[in-house]
């Protein structure tokens, strides 16, 4: 995520420098292996199949992280409360591909489209075109893929693809809809050869609501709708961290955790000393940086739940408290309905997974679809029902389509759709949500105009197609 490593990474790596120094005379230095690397012909035998699989399912977790994270710093779904200089500007949307962060925002969608692009076709050539076409692996593959590209292209303002030109969004949405059309295909034969039906159902229904949402990114919602109605209402399809195990070495953790304050049950002592204690848990205020955008603070809707009081973050002045915190929205694992008891909900846990696909997004990819008629408005007070919300006042479609997005901010927020869903409102429906104007209430400083991030200067530099001019 970012070019700065931990204290203890540092002193680790120094130490390894220094034994490198002592051991400068071994005449078979350059032999040892390293016991983490994986041998290039291993990657090509079919035994390791499974192994390329988990792999890849690793690179969707990362990438789900990383579009809900920086994806909610840039459409202000979160405020930036670091102290180091590359991070303000995201939030002040007024950077470009020389900020250090934008190379690690880039890694996770780009390594996720090429191992599931390369698992899959490996896959293909091992199993053979008869039985690859019934192989729910190779589905999956497809799937995470299509949402590699899906990511590309709602976080980037373009992206190369193996060395191509930089590929616009609309590009990326069209390589993400074979992908997601195959995925579809070849699960629903895996369902007539016998694969289980929950195993066929959950891959068959993430590539349906792909699909769908890249329709819509397309323009599409006619061809949007037809996705998305095939998709049961029950259906949930999450990336998974840890659920329920403290952080360990090699477990991989849920970014927001350590992003929040690395909230832990306040000891006796720390309940006494007051110090950032909100519900009786802790947050430490040297690891805080990803606060409550301004327009989600203080909603009283159940699924954007934030700390009860201010707490001090990274960038806090002398530790004064300034910025809400969030815990557990409604698409992460272990979410708790905030009620009197825990006013603000349940705080991050290490490992809570984050709902990436839903029946019910697919329902709100359908109410979008329809435009602001009678049904919308009818699933619009259902959403606000649900939530403890009187009925919307709306009277007219575009009006039923503001609440419709307002619902939608709330239901999906930080789990990665809300920086393609403004996006998305501006392109094709002329809605522009962006912040504007004096930067957070300051006299001096005034939002940016950046509303994708830009191609990384690592891949400028290593692809002759990216650079400018070319």
């Amino acid at each position: 995520m970012m070019s700065f490593l931990p204290l203890k990474r540092i002193a680790s790596l120094a130490t390894v420098a220094a034994l490198a120094v002592s051991a400068a005379a071994c005449s078979d230095f350059l032999t040892v292996k390293n016991p983490g690397s994986v041998d290039a012909d291993k990657l090509t035998d079919a035994a390791n199949a499974n192994l390329l699989v988990a792999g890849t399912i690793g690179e969707f977790q990362s990438a789900v992280t990383s579009a809900a994270v920086w994806g909610g710093v840039l459409s202000d779904e979160l405020l930036n409360g670091h102290n180091n200089a590359s991070y303000g500007p995201v939030d002040r949307r007024d950077f470009t591909n020389l900020n250090d962060l934008v190379g690690g925002i880039y890694s996770p969608p780009s390594r996720l489209r090429y191992h599931g692009d390369s698992t899959a076709e490996r896959l293909k050539g091992w199993l053979g075109a008869e039985a690859a076409a019934r192989d729910i692996r190779v589905a999956r593959m497809l799937a995470m893929a299509g949402y590699g590209y899906l990511y590309l292209g709602e976080m980037f303002c373009a992206a190369p693809i193996q060395l191509s030109a930089p590929k616009q969004p609309d590009e990326l949405f069209a390589l993400a809809q074979p992908r997601f059309d195959e995925a579809i295909a070849i699960a629903e034969a895996a369902r007539a050869a016998g694969t289980p039906a929950a195993v066929v159902d959950s891959v068959l229904n993430l590539a349906r609501v792909g699909a769908a949402r890249a329709a819509m990114n397309l323009g599409d919602p006619g061809k949007a709708k037809g996705y998305a109605s095939l998709v049961p209402a029950n259906f949930v399809y999450r990336a998974y961290y840890a659920e329920g195990i403290p952080p360990v070495a090699g477990n991989p953790t849920n970014l927001f955790w350590g992003y929040v304050g690395s909230p832990n049950v306040a000891t006796p002592a720390e309940l006494t000393a007051g110090v950032n204690i909100d519900g009786g848990y802790r947050y430490s205020s040297i690891a805080a940086f990803a606060s409550v955008g301004e327009r989600f603070q203080n909603l009283n809707d159940p699924r954007v739940p934030h700390t009860t009081q201010r707490m001090a973050v990274l960038n806090s002045t002398s530790g004064v408290p300034s910025q809400y915190l969030p815990n557990k929205p409604k698409s992460f694992g272990g979410y708790v309905v905030p009620d009197g008891t825990r006013p603000g909900g349940q705080p991050m846990t290490p490992g809570a997974s984050i709902r990436v696909a839903s029946g019910l997004e697919a329902q709100y990819i359908v109410a979008e679809a329809n435009g602001g008629v009678g049904s919308t408005l009818t699933f619009v007070n259902e959403q606000r029902a649900a939530n403890g919300q009187t009925p919307s006042t709306a009277s007219s479609p575009d009006e039923i389509l503001a609440d419709l997005r307002t619902q939608r901010s709330r239901e999906f927020y930080i789990d990665g759709h809300r920086l393609g869903d403004v996006r998305r409102y501006k392109a094709h429906n002329n809605v522009d949500l962006w912040e504007k104007g004096a930067y957070r209430g300051s006299s001096s400083e005034t939002y940016g105009t950046v509303e994708c991030f830009p191609i990384p200067l690592s891949e400028i530099n290593s692809n002759p197609n990216a650079q400018p001019g070319a």
